[in-house]
């Protein structure tokens, strides 16, 4: 990706413990986030990606009507459309983040993002977006 398609954009990306960070990827497995203008705009498409989650696993929260009042609640936060709110939902309810996604600027994001602590001290290892 170039550097000037990605500057001012936001995209949603998550972590693994093996690979780092990672966004979702094309049908060749290369790297293709979709990019979003903003910030908000970016954590509503997280958030509500995070309710089709809960709503097809069954077995999220071990408690129906918890999972249910959580599917309800984060839904009417969205149909509110205050990202300020839905953030603050995420914060008291972790497993509200469905898939442990986060938003991130686009022009910052390292595929493959990991902190490694060495006998130097710690090292970030990765690609930027646009060095692919």
């Amino acid at each position: 990706m170039k550097k000037k398609e990605l500057k001012g954009k936001y995209l949603v990306a998550f972590d693994t413990i093996c690979d780092g960070h990672q966004v979702g990827t094309d049908e060749d497995g290369q790297p293709c986030p979709e990019l979003f203008d903003s910030h908000d705009e970016a954590f509503k498409s997280l958030f509500e990606e995070a309710i089709c989650g809960i709503e097809g696993n069954e077995e999220h929260l071990e408690d129906e009507e918890a999972r249910s009042q959580m599917i309800f609640d984060m839904k009417d936060l969205v149909a509110r459309g205050n990202v300020g709110r839905m953030i603050e939902y995420f914060d008291k309810n972790p497993d509200a983040n469905y898939y442990d996604e986060f938003v991130q600027k686009a022009d910052e994001f390292i595929l493959g993002r990991k902190a490694i602590y060495t006998g130097q001290g710690l090292v970030i290892e990765g690609t930027k977006l646009e060095d692919l």
